[in-house]
């Protein structure tokens, strides 16, 4: 410590101690909650350096100069378009954590003081697994005059990638999902599948509605089959006291990291708090996420992935110092056909 103030010798063991638990930061993130530990588990946690925005490229035509052929047929060689580019907007997480150095009198001594940082790195960890949950359904996809602001900074949640009306939904800040805009009758290629179950009996109706909308979903094409469900609490039990004990069955891999969850023909169904539902304190109608993780993407800036900024005094206080946790990422789709949601779900 000779020659460093303090100050100086904190703000060190701040960061250095940070930077040794970064990786492990961002494994427990991704590793605390099922859907992101699939998304992790599938590999679809992708890295791009820089660039002004994150594309995606997106087939929507088919080869037009396939041709059944015989002796002497000519074929079709016509050049075709089939590809356009999806283009999603780089967002960005900070969290910040703040010193106070009344605090930090307190706690001197080397034993005490690395117990009060690791308390306060550790919350910033869980604080931080919270925010990813939550914005995983409702990001800045739900932009309305209620919306707050970290909802409309966020990147698009499921409500917005995966929407109730794909017609009229838009993304972040009022921009179409990936740049295109659904709701014109051209691009109905990206709309995602949907089944309104208002005013529905789930017990009566919604195991065979499930069956239609996978079937809608995957449009009886192997990779364009969902492999991961994702509901509300409500939902989910519904669907568990729906069906006999002796026909349950769970993904293995899900129950061995010890996340609890059921099947629907062999797809794994996970809860999530972080979708509203009628067990919810003010209760709203549920929603069941029919997901294909093959099109989805995380991706993140490997050079600003939950990195530690250098400590900042902070203007007009004594001894108090601000470092933020900062981490630019997006959530992608590269097809939104093969993804459904059920919507509306409030009648047992």
């Amino acid at each position: 410590m000779a020659g460093l103030s303090l100050t100086q010798f904190l703000d060190n063991l701040y960061t250095t101690t940070w930077q040794n638990r970064m990786e492990g930061v961002a494994d427990n993130v991704f590793n605390a909650t099922p859907f992101w530990f699939w998304l992790k588990d599938k590999g679809k946690m992708k890295t791009q350096r820089g660039g002004r925005f994150l594309e995606e490229n997106l087939e929507y035509a088919t080869n037009g100069n396939i041709t059944w052929v015989d002796k002497g047929t000519t074929v079709t060689l016509n050049d075709y378009e089939f590809l356009t580019i999806a283009q999603y907007n780089w967002r960005y997480i900070a969290a910040s954590i703040v010193r106070f150095g009344v605090d930090e009198q307190k706690n001197a001594g080397k034993a005490k003081i690395l117990d009060y940082m690791n308390s306060k790195l550790d919350n910033t960890e869980k604080s931080l697994i919270t925010e990813f949950e939550t914005r995983l359904v409702d990001g800045a996809g739900t932009v309305s005059a209620g919306t707050t602001t970290a909802q409309a900074q966020a990147f698009d949640g499921l409500s917005c990638l995966v929407a109730d009306d794909p017609t009229t939904s838009s993304g972040g800040n009022g921009i179409a999902v990936g740049g295109i805009d659904s709701s014109q009758a051209q691009f109905s290629w990206w709309r995602n599948q949907t089944s309104n179950m208002t005013g529905s009996s789930f017990a009566t109706t919604g195991i065979g509605k499930m069956r239609t909308l996978l079937n809608q979903c995957m449009n009886n094409r192997r990779e364009d089959r969902p492999d991961i469900l994702l509901s509300d609490q409500w939902v989910y039990e519904q669907y568990e006291g729906a069906i006999l004990t002796y026909y349950r069955t769970l993904n293995r891999k899900l129950a061995d990291a010890g996340f609890e969850n059921q099947t629907f023909k062999g797809i794994p169904w996970v809860w999530t708090p972080a979708i509203p539902g009628e067990d919810s304190a003010t209760p709203v109608p549920g929603h069941l996420y029919f997901l294909n993780t093959n099109f989805l993407s995380f991706i993140y800036d490997p050079a600003v992935y939950f990195d530690m900024t250098e400590w900042k005094a902070i203007p007009d206080q004594i001894n108090d110092r601000a470092a933020q946790i900062l981490t630019a990422c997006t959530l992608t789709t590269n097809r939104r056909r093969v993804q459904g949601v059920m919507f509306g779900l409030n009648t047992a």
